[in-house]
């Protein structure tokens, strides 16, 4: 049910997040106008809202009336102040460029009902870089969304009120959806920096020739399901790494890794000529498939072919069993990731496992993980990868101070005696840890 300060909603951009994100929006009984500048856009997003709403539907998120009823709330424009006019809260979700998005405020600053709240549903620019472009920065902060899912991380800038963001808090709870409200932003907010943890290990174990893709993402899924109980049979929705880079598509993720490389040029820190060339050769072997037009799910083949990929089959994982030495890469790039984020003051740790578990119907996160482990063994692993990585990079490597931090962190703990669950104490209580209640996630 809308709350009170919110009636109308104005979402500025009709691709996939958009697309979702109103959609979602609709259905919890909001008004919506969706602007685009582009006609095609619009003339496609009612489709793409459809195939959205199958996802929900499927996920039991909401009902096909509800997703029909929904619908019929959306209005479509090309026209800036007829979407704005009388809305109480604009959703940004244009392509991710800084100066576009600084214009998209400014222009929709001035066409908003004063007492409108602006929010950017960015995912790797700074909140930071966007706000200095508008006036009201008390009315200003980022909300971002997980297409398909309930986790929505919430971030305020200085200048952004306390109110604002108790408003934001309560329309996300409206939409049946879930708030992470982090102390401080961070490009990747919480969930997307542990995911780009997990895909560039993927990606730097096959380049390593350590798995293939399909080993690489069985290990994964068969990781996964420890932590779901899941039965024999593949959920739909069970993907492995390069299936994930599939889904985001290839092309983003090649920008991603050229950004990189380009800004540790300008930048710095400098990266070591070795692994420097091994990020250019995983780009390259990426833009291999790019120029054949494979760029993913979107465009019916990347690393797989769609519709029926190989990794949804039923015998995908036939007399397969869990690769350690591929699935214990992935989850401690995970694990340094998420003590990073405590240690820099991003969140806590229960909102890391929180947006981990709602992201992946997950029954543990990572801090979970690492008590059920025990922080001595998670410490004397992220040990060993220090001295992995000197050998390959020597000692001026920058991965070598993130695992410093990391295993420092976890060595004050170990030093108090919390060690997890075998100690009945770690990152939580035991018996019964905060993680394992049941209004947890919600």
């Amino acid at each position: 049910m809308p709350i009170e300060e919110i009636k109308k909603i104005c979402f500025v951009g009709a691709g996939t997040m958009g697309c979702f994100n109103s959609l979602v929006s609709a259905i919890a009984g909001y008004e919506v106008s969706l602007y685009d500048v582009s006609e095609e856009a619009l003339q496609n997003s009612e489709e793409r809202q459809r195939a959205w709403g199958e996802a929900l539907i499927e996920m039991d998120f909401t009902t096909a009336e509800a997703v029909e009823e929904g619908l019929t709330r959306i209005s479509r424009t090309p026209n800036a102040a007829e979407a704005a006019a009388n809305a109480d809260l604009l959703s940004e979700s244009v392509f991710e460029r800084m100066a576009l998005k600084r214009e998209t405020h400014k222009l929709f600053e001035k066409l908003l009902p004063s007492h409108a709240i602006m929010t950017t549903n960015t995912s790797t620019i700074l909140l930071s870089d966007i706000e200095s472009a508008v006036e009201k920065g008390n009315r200003f902060a980022a909300m971002h969304f997980h297409q398909p899912g309930k986790l929505v991380d919430l971030v305020a800038s200085p200048r952004t009120s306390p109110g604002t963001v108790e408003t934001l808090k309560r329309f996300v709870r409206s939409q049946n959806q879930v708030a992470v409200v982090l102390k401080k932003e961070n490009a990747g907010y919480i969930h997307n920096t542990l995911f780009g943890a997990l895909l560039t290990t993927a990606m730097v174990l096959k380049y390593t020739e350590a798995g293939t893709i399909q080993e690489i993402d069985r290990t994964w899924i068969l990781n996964q399901r420890s932590f779901k109980g899941s039965g024999a049979i593949i959920e739909e929705r069970e993907a492995g790494p390069f299936a994930i880079i599939d889904f985001v598509g290839l092309n983003v993720v090649h920008d991603s890794l050229e950004e990189a490389l380009n800004k540790a040029e300008v930048d710095g820190p400098e990266i070591h000529p070795q692994k420097k060339a091994m990020m250019e050769a995983i780009a390259a072997g990426i833009k291999e498939y790019i120029d054949r037009g494979d760029l993913g799910i979107k465009t019916g083949k990347g690393f797989y072919s769609y519709p029926d990929p190989e990794f949804q089959q039923p015998n995908f994982l036939d007399g397969v069993t869990e690769n350690k030495d591929l699935s214990d890469p992935l989850i401690n790039a995970i694990l340094k990731q998420s003590i990073l984020l405590v240690a820099d003051g991003i969140c806590g740790v229960e909102e890391v496992d929180l947006s981990w578990m709602l992201t992946h119907s997950s029954a543990i996160g990572p801090f979970g993980i690492m008590d059920d482990r025990g922080l001595d063994l998670v410490a004397m692993q992220m040990e060993e990868q220090t001295a992995f990585l000197e050998a390959l990079f020597g000692k001026d490597d920058a991965d070598l101070d993130d695992l410093k931090r990391a295993t420092d962190y976890l060595d004050t703990m170990i030093q108090k005696g919390l060690m997890g669950k075998k100690t009945g104490r770690g990152f939580y209580h035991y018996p019964n840890p905060v993680y394992a209640k049941e209004d947890f996630l919600t």
